[in-house]
């Protein structure tokens, strides 16, 4: 039986601020996480996930189903245990997967890895091997960025693998697929992984159970998708034309509300009445989105219910913007957008980028954020005039003050709004929300 390997590496540390309560894998790009995409092109029902410490044993909450850490033994969740022999395929947790590049990746004969600069991108290899493979990069994941590269190690260990660039004809992606390096990657892509969703997925269709009420307009109902139970209410405008657009388990769109293609909401969400909703936009399950949202990604859990203006975004989960929170998502000379990544401002090569927003992150009413803003988790933003573009962990205040959110309370809150949606604050995430803030303490006193 072919077994599965989804790892972190190094390169996690442009993802830090939304990889503090997740794997990076777990980030949403178009329709699924990165995760699952890898998952959907590589079926297999054994599943091992190599991660960071802090956050392994909320991946064994999020993902019983799966084992976390190679296993030594059977692991008491899932029962898993690699073969001897058998094969054995790893799959960075950054590649986002399009198309069938993961099936050409993986194709080459014997074993062999394919890397891209220092950083794997995919191997297969014997079970003896993979726990070499393994027991690096686990070692690296402790090491960071200081350690030896995976490349490194598997020239050193030349007689275990053969190495291809992926930019070698014979393994090169053709369908898009790319290793993402940058949190705003994630924003940048979800047009095509949207585009790529929609044409794998289950196609145009209206579930039996959904509901199209009178006076709404499907336009090019060939490119929609309605699922069980979603709601398409009066006055509704659903615009295809240029690209497809699904609704998930149980959306309801109110009245009024316009979408434009390609975009995609997720389970249990709603899109407010009189919402206008652009194209490459990506809203996770159980979200509460208004007034005015383009070329965003939400992951899940998050509210931007009033007006407001949101665009080329990602809003982490449990995030809520205050009426008429904006942000600039362009800036006045149509220069390159610089943002805040591992510690200092990186030029983007992107005109357009607005914000990147952790999780638990709350803004009062008529907050302005200015363009390539980054805030990190458990946040809470007030007060008149631009706060700074870069916003630490657990921060709190505006523009004229900020000081560190007491812990404390930032659990508090955070418990009571998960538990509005019938979620738990589990131990597990409990600690990684405290370390999140030991290290973002750390982080303030070293500055």
């Amino acid at each position: 039986m072919r077994t599965l390997v989804v790892f972190e590496d190094s390169g996690v540390d442009a993802f830090d601020l939304l990889c503090a309560v997740r794997g990076v894998f777990d980030l949403r790009c178009g329709a699924q996480t990165l995760l699952e995409r890898i998952v959907t092109a590589c079926a297999t029902e054994r599943i091992v996930l190599i991660a960071r410490s802090e956050v392994r044993d909320l991946l064994r909450e999020a993902h019983a189903d799966m084992t976390v850490g190679w296993p030594q033994k059977p692991h008491g969740r899932s029962g898993a245990k690699p073969a001897p022999g058998g094969d054995v395929v790893f799959v960075n947790g950054r590649l986002l997967v399009l198309g069938d590049d993961l099936e050409r990746l993986l194709r080459a004969d014997g074993p062999h890895a394919v890397t891209d600069g220092d950083f794997l991108v995919t191997a297969r290899c014997g079970a003896q091997q993979a726990e070499l493979l393994v027991s690096h990069l686990e070692t690296s994941l402790r090491a960071g960025a200081t350690g030896e590269s995976t490349v490194d190690f598997l020239r050193r260990r030349a007689e275990m693998v053969a190495l291809h660039a992926i930019d070698a004809r014979d393994v090169a992606p053709r369908n898009g697929s790319a290793l993402l390096e940058h949190t705003w990657d994630l924003v940048r892509f979800n047009s095509a992984a949207l585009l790529d969703d929609f044409r794998r997925g289950p196609g145009a269709a209206i579930a039996d159970s959904a509901r199209i009420d009178s006076g709404a307009h499907l336009m090019q109902i060939d490119a929609i998708h309605v699922a069980a139970g979603a709601r398409v209410r009066p006055g509704v405008v659903l615009d295809a034309e240029e690209g497809p657009i699904t609704l998930d388990v149980n959306a309801d769109v109110q009245p009024q509300a316009v979408l434009r293609g390609p975009a995609y909401v997720g389970p249990n969400s709603l899109i407010k009445a009189g919402a206008r909703i652009h194209a490459h936009t990506s809203l996770g399950p159980v979200c509460r989105i208004g007034g005015e949202v383009g070329s965003s990604v939400v992951q899940g859990y998050s509210n931007k219910q009033h007006d407001g203006f949101m665009g080329h975004a990602y809003l982490a989960e449990w995030v809520n913007l205050g009426a008429d929170t904006n942000n600039s998502n362009l800036k006045n000379n149509y220069g390159n957008v610089r943002m805040w990544e591992t510690g200092r401002f990186v030029d983007t090569g992107l005109t357009f980028m607005g914000l990147i927003a952790a999780d638990h992150l709350k803004t009062a009413i008529n907050t302005q954020l200015n363009t390539g803003t980054v805030i990190g988790i458990s946040s809470q933003i007030f007060g008149a005039g631009f706060p700074p573009k870069y916003i630490p962990p657990f921060s709190w205040g505006g523009a004229e003050r900020m000081e560190t959110y007491d812990l404390e309370r930032a659990l508090h809150t955070a418990r009571v709004v998960m538990e509005r949606r019938k979620c738990e604050l589990t131990p597990a995430y409990e600690a990684a929300f405290r370390l999140a803030f030991a290290r973002a303490s750390k982080t303030a006193t070293a500055g």
